[in-house]
């Protein structure tokens, strides 16, 4: 993947008046959320966010009780845990995260972007 295929997925490509809108995740510090695909485009079947995580943030143990969740690894690397087991998270990676499952997410030192899809959408 080239730093280019993620200039054009996160937008920063795109001139000011068309990228697309950051926020920060109400939860969890240094962690970024940009909405591509709203539950009201999908009649609530899914959602999907680009999320970024800076340098060594985290994205502490919790769970979706009613979502499946898919996240697919842009950029960085990290680490990912999965009810109480921990796998490296590279650049290429997918995971699909049941429903309750408990998971985290690390990033590493250079930080990391994902792509995470919500089913259904949920908030």
């Amino acid at each position: 993947m080239t730093d280019l295929f993620l200039t054009r997925v996160l937008g920063d490509a795109l001139p000011e008046g068309q990228r697309p809108a950051w926020a920060n995740h109400p939860t969890f510090a240094g962690v970024r959320l940009s909405e591509r695909v709203a539950a009201r485009d999908t009649d609530g079947a899914f959602r999907t966010l680009i999320v970024r995580l800076a340098p060594g943030a985290l994205m502490a143990a919790h769970r979706h009780p009613t979502q499946i969740e898919q996240h697919f690894v842009l950029g960085g690397d990290g680490a990912f845990m999965l009810d109480g087991v921990e796998c490296p998270y590279r650049a290429g990676d997918l995971q699909v995260i049941a429903k309750n499952a408990e998971h985290s997410v690390r990033a590493g030192a250079g930080g990391m972007v994902l792509l995470a899809l919500f089913s259904p959408a949920g908030g």
